[in-house]
C-alpha cells in the first residue's frame, strides 16, 4: 500500500515539474505583448509582433514620443539606456537595446527627422555622426559606384542585367533584342525571377538570377502565360502572378520551382490584405492591384520628401530631403531610391548612402534596379 502511494505521489511530482518546465518554455517562446516601463525620465512603451519578428519601441520625453524598431530579436524589457541631447529647440533620442545603439531621432519645427538632417554640429558631435565620403569608387560600363555598402545590384541594362557584387562584375544576357519595359518581374528575398522575354505573345520559361552570386537559371514550365500579365504580390516564399488575357491566377515558388493555378475565370482567386482573402478574376483582369501587408519599415515619398513610419506608428520620419525621388526597391528596414540619376539606400541603423549613379536612370528606371543588403 506505501508503495502505491509513493509511486502515486512520484507521478504527481512528475506531472507537477513537466507543467513547470512547459509554463517557462511557454513563457520563453516569442509570443506578441505589450508591456510599458520607465528609463530614468524616459517613459517605455514596448511591443512585440510574432508574426513580423520586430519590438515596436515608443519611448516619450516631455510630451514627446520617438519611436523605432528592432528587428529579429526576443527579449522583454529591450531598452536597457538612453540618450537624450536638446538645444536651440531641437530635441533628440536615441535608445540602447541589448549591447546595439540606435541612431537618434530628432525633433525640429514639430517634425520628426534623422539625425543627418539636423543642421546643428553639437548634436552631430554629441551622437558621433560623421559626414559619408561619397568620392568616386570606380566604374563599370558607365555605372559609377560610390559605395558598394555590402550589397549587391541587379541592374537591367536592356538585353539582360548588370551584376555587380563588391568586386564581382558580370553581364547576364537575356535576350536577343532590346526590352525597356519589363512588366512580369518580381524580386523575393535574395531572388529575381521575370518571364523569358525573348518571347512575344506568351511565355513557358522564366528566368530566375540568385542576388547573392549572380548564378542565372531558366526554369521551364507546363503552362503557356500570356505577356499581358502583372504581377499581384508575394508572400513568404510565393509570387502571385495574374494572366490578364486568360484569367488565370498563378502561385509561383521560384526558390523549389514549384508552379500551380489558384484562380480561373471560373473559380475565384486570392488577394493578400493584411490575411489572404477571395477575388474573382474579373476584378483581377480589369483593374490592377496590389497586395497589402502590414510592414515592421513603411517608406513613402510625399510632396518629394522620402518618409519612414515604422509599424504601428503613429507619426513619420523624414528621411531625406533629395527632390526627385522614386523608390526603386526595398528590403526590410532599408530602401533604395532615386534622385536624378543617383541610387541611394537608407536604414536606420546607418542613414543615407550614395550607392550609384547612372545617367539613363534619367530616363528609364522601372524595374530597373534590384538590391540584396547582405
Amino acid at each position: 500500500m506505501k508503495k502505491k502511494i509513493r509511486k502515486i505521489h512520484k507521478k504527481r511530482i512528475i506531472v507537477l515539474l513537466l507543467g513547470i518546465i512547459f509554463i517557462i518554455f511557454l513563457f520563453k517562446m516569442p509570443h506578441n505583448y505589450k508591456i510599458h516601463y520607465n528609463i530614468g525620465s524616459v517613459k517605455i512603451d514596448e511591443e512585440y509582433n510574432k508574426k513580423l519578428k520586430m519590438h515596436y519601441i515608443k519611448a516619450t520625453k516631455d510630451n514627446i514620443s520617438y519611436e523605432f524598431v528592432i528587428n529579429n530579436v526576443w527579449k522583454r524589457k529591450l531598452v536597457t539606456d538612453t540618450d537624450y541631447y536638446d538645444i536651440d529647440d531641437i530635441k533628440c533620442l536615441a535608445i540602447r537595446a541589448e549591447d546595439t545603439k540606435l541612431r537618434p531621432i530628432c525633433f525640429e519645427k514639430k517634425q520628426m527627422k534623422d539625425v543627418e538632417l539636423i543642421n546643428n554640429k553639437d548634436i552631430l558631435k554629441h551622437y558621433k555622426i560623421s559626414s559619408k565620403d561619397n568620392k568616386e569608387n570606380k566604374s563599370y560600363n558607365n555605372i559609377t559606384i560610390f559605395n558598394q555598402d555590402n550589397s549587391a545590384f541587379l541592374l537591367w541594362n536592356y538585353k539582360g542585367f548588370y551584376y555587380l557584387n563588391n568586386n564581382i562584375t558580370d553581364n547576364l544576357k537575356i535576350t536577343n533584342e532590346d526590352v525597356y519595359n519589363l512588366e512580369v518581374i518580381a524580386k523575393l528575398d535574395n531572388l529575381v525571377m521575370l518571364a523569358d522575354y525573348n518571347e512575344n505573345y506568351h511565355f513557358n520559361k522564366f528566368i530566375i538570377i540568385d542576388l547573392e552570386n549572380g548564378k542565372k537559371q531558366t526554369w521551364k514550365i507546363d503552362y503557356d502565360i500570356s505577356m499581358d500579365s502583372y504581377i499581384l504580390g508575394s508572400y513568404d516564399k510565393s509570387i502571385y502572378l495574374i494572366d490578364k488575357k486568360n484569367q488565370v491566377e498563378y502561385e509561383i515558388v521560384p526558390s523549389h520551382k514549384k508552379i500551380r493555378i489558384v484562380g480561373t475565370s471560373k473559380k475565384d482567386g486570392v488577394i493578400y490584405n493584411n490575411g489572404f482573402e477571395k477575388i474573382s478574376l474579373t476584378k483581377l483582369t480589369k483593374k490592377e492591384q496590389e497586395f497589402k501587408k502590414i510592414e515592421a519599415y513603411n517608406y513613402s515619398v510625399i510632396d518629394d520628401n522620402l518618409y519612414l513610419k515604422p509599424y504601428n506608428s503613429s507619426s513619420k520620419i523624414l528621411v531625406t530631403t533629395k527632390k526627385n525621388l522614386q523608390i526603386v526597391d526595398s528590403d526590410e528596414e532599408n530602401v533604395y531610391y532615386l534622385s536624378d540619376a543617383k541610387l541611394y539606400g537608407y536604414s536606420p541603423n546607418s542613414g543615407e548612402k550614395l550607392l550609384l549613379e547612372n545617367f539613363e536612370w534619367n530616363f528609364n528606371y522601372e524595374n530597373m534596379i534590384y538590391v540584396n543588403h547582405k
